[in-house]
């Protein structure tokens, strides 16, 4: 006993990300997500291994390993982001996939330093905006077989650019209907009285009106309920960082698809931890 607590004393373990490149030649490589050429480019593949020393002896291990490998040249691409956003929905799958085959606390650990690990990967993969990812989605909703005599690179910018109108077509009648929206919105705004709290003297809201009525104490409206994001991950307010990672710990061995869990709910359980660590963050911050 007294010998495993002293080898665990000399464990200092570090976490880091290491980029496994491979130079490319002039030619195509056979990629659905890649038509460029040219010298100087590199296939990158992120590595998050882990390094301790373990009886003064320097280790590492590999914690995950991406499935999918990007190139330079489809991340310096500004005009197609379907590479970069085919990598990102890739990663999440597979980073879920690696918790589930490592131990508890292999798994904890790597959970833990998710958001650092995702954060330290958008400093050489961009993540996707949401327009990009809806260009990715009208893409793959498009035929994709090459008409006679394209060449992989002129289907690309076809398929890119039909997306694109596509991608207009679509979203021109929620454009319309939000600018019609905000129009009806001003008209009320200009025809409508002005507020009792204008009319009110210096010291107050006038006697009986709206303003004091709201100022008065009475029962929580339904606007101040619980967020839903704690709701979806079974959580109370107030709550900290540390239970939130832990309701996502606890959660996501069950809700991922690949422990029989369902898409839909392992998306929204997701989004609702994301939810969740971004509302504590903003008020750490404020």
């Amino acid at each position: 006993m007294a010998s495993a607590v002293a080898k665990a004393s000399q464990r200092c373990k570090t976490m880091f990300i290491f980029w496994k490149k491979t130079p490319l030649s002039d030619r195509l490589y056979a990629d659905p997500y890649c038509v460029h050429t040219g010298p100087g480019r590199l296939t990158l593949i992120p590595l998050v291994k882990q390094a301790y020393r373990e009886n003064g002896k320097p280790r590492n291990r590999t914690l995950w390993r991406s499935s999918r490998a990007i190139r330079t040249c489809c991340i310096a691409d500004i005009n197609d982001p379907t590479a970069r956003v085919a990598w990102w929905q890739d990663f999440e799958q597979d980073f879920l996939r690696a918790i589930a085959h490592l131990d508890e606390v292999g798994g904890d650990r790597l959970l833990d330093h998710y958001e650092w690990i995702r954060d330290e990967l958008a400093k050489v993969i961009p993540q996707p905006s949401l327009a990009d990812e809806t260009l990715w989605w009208c893409m793959m909703s498009l035929p994709q077989d090459p008409r006679p005599g394209e060449r992989p690179d002129e289907q690309r910018a076809r398929l890119v650019d039909e997306a694109r109108r596509s991608m207009e077509e679509r979203l021109r009648p929620l454009w319309e209907q939000e600018r019609r929206y905000w129009q009806r919105e001003a008209q009320t705004a200009r025809r409508a009285p002005p507020r009792d709290g204008h009319r009110a003297k210096a010291g107050g809201a006038a006697p009986g009106s709206q303003a004091e009525a709201r100022a008065a104490p009475g029962p929580r409206k339904a606007a101040d309920a619980m967020p839903w994001f704690f709701r979806e991950l079974g959580l109370t307010w107030p709550c900290t960082e540390a239970d939130v990672k832990a309701a996502w710990r606890r959660g996501v061995k069950h809700r991922h698809p690949d422990q029989g869990g369902s898409n839909t709910g392992f998306i929204a359980f997701k989004n609702a931890y994301d939810a969740a660590m971004e509302f504590l963050q903003a008020r750490a911050v404020a």
